[in-house]
């Protein structure tokens, strides 16, 4: 019996440890992506924790480099030394020191194995040999265009020629770039000033001697830099969530520039492997991993440092990738080394992205389906597929998964090409049938005219006219032909009713619904699960109900003719417009591409404005207002508006906080009487 328990207890002991274990992996690696929608979801592990080093007697690392070897060099700034330390045998080879060594930051192993560190203390950039003896250092430059500019270096790279390229603290100017003898050559590249409203403002007011006094309009500066072996030049900035990540033409500037490369706003470090995969950190402790150019994959990782638990950071200083694909990342306030192992998942993604990029598109499509059995609605492996069809001129296999990844911009161009063979294939049937059937209307003009074969259908659309109710709805597009002596019949009640009001304010509901959700893919960016149809129909009729009431009160004192039931009637014949030119650009939507856009904007643009001008009229006729009598109604209108939707606002909000402050009450009376 004592066996038996024993041995039962002993199970579940090793299953509370596996348990346990399990829960620290999912806890300290979940990976999250980009849905079809732009949505931040989970998505399979991309790493797991693998290793923590702890036993180097590390004291705020601030930076490390992965040379070719998978020997990873440290900057281990507080003991004032470079340790050099062999991630394969889990030993250190070296410590590189100097006595003119304070406060190393930076560090940057050329593909000869010399090694560049930056020390801002010390204000200097020293090179080693590849056996730790120092060769030369980089003090301050002397040139005289390097004037008062602050020199602490951070941060350095160093290209193929050995000029060096250097973060120094305080410098907004970009980075500077030194020959390999130590002379300044300018700054490579620097970001650009980001204004706020206000001082946007301040710039179309202020005069030159205010702008002059004017501070904070400073770039942000760059927290790292790094050059991948074939010299491209990549940069970390803090305080900006789209565009942190850069990379560099030989010019300076972005290549990314056109898209946003989001991410955090507290990047500190950035890595480039073989395949040309993007690594990026964030001080937080999270890791974001883009394309060669520039597009999210993926982001992994978690700010828990308090907690003793693998894979978790209290403040990440660098990230490197070594030859397996393992990412160590250092830890600079509690002073480890992390490394975290791909999954079979990543590993095929980047397979897959490698395999594109060297042109072997039959053998991504496979692997990125291999990616699809491990989640069928991966938008990677969606997009993945659809460029390698778009590249093997499959256009419609690549239609059907850029839809499946909301990939809007590659779905227009695959359109584009099977719009066009389409076009290629039927423009000769299509001019045949239309010269045949001109041909044919004028050999018959003459039988035609004699058998009138018309008729038929002449007298079905004017006994449908005959019935009220569907003439006064027609009556709503003599508006646009003849808008004048229209508000005019409509104000006399010759034509037009409270009734067919209604219902065209019903049908350019429809409509409106229609447009929202209805157009082609390439134009539709609102799922119909995420409308709240509660909020669209208040606001909706809520927005011609306060307009009509506004302007009546308006007009009310302003000696007015119109009533309000004839401002009901005006504002719905108004809108003809607006309705026909809808349903158009919803038609419309389904055979243009992003190259046509311009068509559907004039078209959007035109229907406001022929609306505009109807309600201006309208308001003139319905009250026999002047020019400026108009004028001054319509802004008086839209002020009245604002003001009682401002008022509507206060009112909603303080009734919520008065509710919640007697829920409150209420519960804790209950607690109170129950406890």
């Amino acid at each position: 019996m004592k066996k038996k328990l024993l041995s039962v207890l002993l199970v579940l002991f090793f299953l509370i440890l596996s348990t346990t274990s399990v829960f620290a992996s999912s806890a300290t690696s979940r990976t999250r992506t980009l849905n079809a929608k732009y949505e931040i979801v989970w998505t399979q592990d991309a790493y797991l924790p693998e290793r923590t080093v702890t036993n180097l007697g590390l004291k705020a690392p601030q930076d490390a480099f992965m040379d070719a070897r998978d020997h990873l060099f440290i900057a281990d700034r507080d003991n004032k030394r470079i340790v050099e330390y062999d991630t394969a045998t889990d030993k250190v080879v070296t410590y590189i020191t100097h006595p003119d060594m304070k406060t190393p930051t930076g560090v940057y192993v050329t593909g000869d194995g010399e090694i560049y560190v930056a020390d801002p203390s010390a204000a200097k950039v020293f090179r080693f040999s590849s056996t730790g003896e120092l060769i030369e250092s980089f003090g301050r430059p002397t040139t005289a265009s390097f004037s008062d500019t602050t020199y602490k270096p951070m941060r350095v790279a160093v290209d193929n020629r050995r000029n060096l390229y250097i973060l120094s603290e305080g410098v907004y100017n970009g980075i500077i770039q030194l020959s390999n003898s130590g002379e300044f050559l300018g700054y490579f590249t620097s970001n650009k000033v980001s204004l706020n409203l206000v001082q946007m403002l301040q710039d179309i007011f202020y005069t030159e001697e205010q702008k002059a006094l004017l501070l904070g309009r400073v770039p942000t500066t760059f927290t790292n830099v790094y050059l991948d072996p074939k010299g491209i030049v990549y940069t970390t900035t803090m305080g900006t969530n789209l565009h942190g990540v850069k990379k560099h033409n030989t010019a300076g500037q972005d290549m990314f520039s056109e898209q946003y490369t989001w991410g955090p706003d507290d990047l500190v470090d950035i890595t480039v492997d073989d395949k040309g995969i993007i690594y990026a950190a964030s001080k937080s402790g999270m890791i974001f991993i883009y394309t060669n150019d520039g597009q999210f994959i993926f982001m992994f990782g978690s700010a828990y440092g308090q907690y003793d638990i693998a894979g978790l950071f209290s403040s990440m200083t660098s990230i490197n990738v070594d030859s397996q694909g393992r990412i160590w990342a250092t830890d600079g306030e509690q002073s480890f080394i992390q490394s975290f192992k791909p999954t079979e998942y990543s590993s095929r993604v980047y397979s897959a992205i490698d395999l594109f990029n060297q042109g072997k598109y039959e053998e991504a499509t496979m692997l990125w389906e291999d990616v699809l059995r491990l989640n069928q609605m991966s938008v990677l492996a969606h997009n993945g597929i659809g460029m390698n069809y778009l590249y093997r001129q499959e256009y419609e296999s690549a239609m059907v998964h850029f839809e499946i990844a909301g990939n809007r911009y590659y779905y227009s161009q695959a359109f584009w090409e099977v719009r066009n063979e389409w076009l290629q294939a039927n423009l000769g049937t299509i001019f045949s049938l239309i010269i045949g059937y001109s041909l044919l209307m004028f050999i018959t003009k003459k039988w035609r005219k004699k058998h009138d074969i018309l008729k038929p259908v002449r007298d079905t659309i004017h006994r449908l006219k005959s019935v009220r109710i569907i003439d006064d709805v027609l009556f709503v597009f003599a508006f646009m032909r003849h808008p004048i002596d229209s508000f005019y019949d409509l104000k006399r009640k010759r034509r037009g009713s409270l009734l067919g009001a209604f219902l065209i304010y019903a049908i350019f509901f429809a409509v409106f619904l229609w447009y929202m959700l209805g157009k082609g893919f390439i134009y539709q960016f609102i799922a119909i699960e995420d409308i709240d149809m509660n909020s669209v129909i208040i606001g909706f009729f809520s927005i011609f109900f306060l307009g009509i009431l506004c302007n009546y009160l308006v007009s009310s004192i302003n000696d007015g003719e119109g009533s309000f039931v004839q401002l009901v009637k005006m504002v719905a014949y108004s809108l003809g417009p607006v309705l026909v030119i809808y349903v158009l650009i919803i038609g419309l939507s389904y055979i243009l591409t992003y190259n046509e856009l311009f068509l559907l904007q004039t078209a959007q643009q035109a229907a406001f404005v022929w609306t505009g001008v109807n309600l201006y009229l309208g308001i003139q006729e319905t009250h026999n207002y002047t020019v400026r009598e108009s004028v001054k109604s319509i802004l008086m209108t839209i002020v009245f508006m604002l003001v009682i939707a401002v008022v509507l606002l206060i009112v909603i909000i303080m009734t919520e906080q008065v509710y919640m402050f007697f829920e409150a009450i209420i519960k804790e009376v209950i607690r109170n009487v129950t406890a």
